[in-house]
């Protein structure tokens, strides 16, 4: 799969529950097992949070400036 600038993870063009996006990544990089798709997938979100774009919001959701989408 060829990883673009504006993709560099090679994700579908969807938006995804923070499970599925841990999910996503476990398969992509691998990961601990002890670790649940949910926990990796906020892991993942609190030190890249540029991919928060790919996340569904909830109706209650207030945009981060650290986001660059919202």
């Amino acid at each position: 799969m060829k990883e673009s600038r504006e993709n560099p993870l090679g994700l579908k063009n969807k938006i995804y529950s923070v499970e599925e996006f841990g999910a996503t990544i476990r398969n992509k990089f691998g990961a601990d097992n002890n670790i649940s798709n949910l926990m990796l997938g906020e892991i993942f979100l609190s030190k890249y949070p540029m991919y928060s774009c790919k996340i569904k919001k909830a109706k209650d959701y207030v945009a981060q400036k650290s986001c660059g989408c919202c």
